[in-house]
């Protein structure tokens, strides 16, 4: 375990800015550093994306968990399920599973978060009116709590623990390993078509109907648009292309 160092963290807003002791740890000395972390406990933080304070710990310590240098994803590719390190970025993910036809089920609107910090957040994606948010498709989770005990935890295998752990925000305990299932991709692209909207109800009657038929669909709103056009705007909708 490396030596903690007082470092000021905010999240990708840039805003409630707070000190804590940051230590980078592997697995192995993960448990020591949560044990000795001192009267305001240890959260594990990832890559730092989340929008408000979350991964802060003011005056206590914060815990970075590494990845093994190599491998750390077990894909396969019968069942679509996949089987990875909890700090292992999407970005990291991707790259292993498009070339092998599969993506992540959801995804927010970056790639460089980790795969425990998504469940932790429980994020959703453009296609979230299709599937859900990330929960939906995790499989089963393994993590330490603060007793530092390690659990495994599924919907069927400490249910209350799995249910809770997902949009938890890492308050129930600190992930280690995570089983997703995948989405089988026809290809590496999508299709995107683009509409605009004269103001509000005619942009939310394009986007009720888009939803129907397109599983990917995000869209921006003129709030400063005055009298009739107040409300409008432009509307992404996508699929998935065919090879």
């Amino acid at each position: 375990m490396h030596e903690a160092r007082s470092t000021t963290l905010t999240g990708w807003g840039r805003t409630a800015p707070s000190r804590a002791d940051v230590v980078d740890v592997d697995e192995e000395s993960l448990a020591e550093a949560v044990a000795s972390a001192g009267a305001r406990g240890a959260l594990v933080r990832g890559l730092g994306r989340s929008y408000g304070d979350a991964a802060q710990n003011g005056g206590g310590t914060v815990v970075r968990l590494a990845p093994p240098p190599a491998g750390g994803i077990r894909l396969d590719t019968s069942s679509g399920l996949v089987t990875a390190h909890a700090g292992v970025s999407f970005d990291r993910l991707l790259r292993h599973l498009v070339p092998k036809g599969f993506f992540v089920p959801v995804t927010p609107g970056t790639r460089f978060v980790t795969l425990g910090g998504a469940i932790a957040a429980d994020v959703h994606g453009k296609n979230h009116h299709v599937d859900g948010t990330i929960g939906r498709h995790v499989v089963s989770l393994r993590l330490l709590t603060a007793a530092g005990e390690i659990v495994d935890c599924s919907r069927e295998r400490h249910p209350e623990l799995f249910l809770a752990t997902v949009g938890g925000m890492g308050l129930t305990g600190h992930l280690l390993e995570v089983e997703l299932a995948m989405a089988r991709i026809p290809s590496p692209w999508i299709v995107q078509e683009t509409e605009r909207a004269r103001d509000l109800d005619a942009f939310l009657s394009l986007l009720a109907g888009s939803a129907r038929e397109w599983p990917f669909t995000v869209g921006w709103l003129d709030a400063l648009a005055g009298g009739g056009g107040l409300g409008r705007g432009i509307l992404y909708r996508g699929r998935w292309a065919t090879a």
